[in-house]
This record gives structure tokens, sequence and C-alpha cells, in this order.
């Protein structure tokens, strides 16, 4: 039973590994793969920023239900695809690119 109990710490530790890789910019995508943001990875630091707002409001599209995520522990992981789903959900089209201003 340990055995396997070390493989399993290992499979994680390695996927932690590897999230943290990306999260920092180490792991670079294959020239004729997706674009470089589709897989990127965020924490709440950096999407806030990224976004433009507070960690009271981050919350908040969490717990609603708008911002899909990832937690590990205390730690909170946004993917690319999420926030992309986020932003597709709550774009409205510009209403008045239509309207000619007269003068």
């Amino acid at each position: 039973m340990a055995k396997n109990t070390n493989v399993k710490d290992l499979c994680d530790r390695e996927l932690l590994e590897k999230i943290l890789s990306i999260v920092e910019g180490k792991v670079k995508s294959p020239a004729n793969s997706q674009p470089a943001d589709s897989h990127c990875l965020y924490d709440n630091k950096t999407l806030m920023a990224k976004l433009g707002i507070k960690d009271k409001y981050l919350k908040k599209l969490r717990d609603n239900g708008y911002l899909g995520y990832s937690r590990e522990g205390d730690k909170y992981w946004y993917t690319q695809a999420d926030v992309d789903r986020f932003l597709r959900r709550f774009h409205y089209e510009d209403f008045a690119s239509d309207i000619v201003h007269q003068e």
C-alpha cells in the first residue's frame, strides 16, 4: 500500500511542479500548437492584475459561478479557457458604432 501512496505523491508533485513552471513562464508551447496564451495559468494576483480588479470582486466572480477555477489547498488557479469563457459570457457588442455623429 505504501508503494501506491508514493506513486500518487510523485504524480501530485510532478503536476504541481508543471503548474508552477507554466505560471513562471518556464514552459514554452511548440511552434505549431495553439497560441501561447491558450495554455496560461493564472493565480489570484496575476489574474487580478490582468483584469484590473480587486480580490473581493474576484472572489465574488468565483462564488457566483461566473469564473471557473481550480483549487489546490488555499491556492486558486485559473486557465486561459476559464478567463475566455468568462469574457465571452459577459461581452456586449457596442451599440453606438453605427451612429454617425452629425455636427
